[in-house]
């Protein structure tokens, strides 16, 4: 490698100049190692940023088993048993078409993990 040549090459000379002088002389040589490219604490640092940037989006879109509908996206848990008008159509859960699975002809398979978001409310009156 060059930089081993490097240093071989100055202790000679400096031990060659010693010896031609005839003194005694202390030759102290000190070796610095540059590291190129990134370290395993760098890396490991950076894996782990990423774990828990994960797991932490995961809980924020992941629904959190409370049932109150604040889940996020993705598993939301629904609001159909919270008391609420969360789609404010007038209708509260057991009245609401959206909490249960089929509303035509009769209402049928109420589901309080279902979300009240205006997608299968009968058709009104109006």
């Amino acid at each position: 490698m060059a930089v081993d040549e490097t240093a071989q090459s100055a202790i000679s000379d400096a031990t060659t100049e010693t010896a031609s002088d005839g003194l005694s002389r202390k030759v102290t040589v000190e070796v610095v190692h540059k590291q190129e490219g990134w370290g395993t604490a760098a890396w490991t640092a950076i894996g782990m940023m990423v774990i828990v940037a994960s797991v932490g989006s995961w809980f924020m879109l992941s629904g959190d088993g409370s049932g109150d509908g604040s889940g996020g996206i993705f598993g939301n848990d629904g609001n159909c048993g919270d008391g609420n008008d969360n789609d404010n159509d007038g209708l509260i859960d057991r009245q609401d078409g959206d909490c249960y699975d089929s509303v035509n002809p009769e209402w049928s398979g109420y589901k309080s993990s279902h979300s009240e978001d205006g997608h299968n409310d009968p058709p009104s009156d109006n």
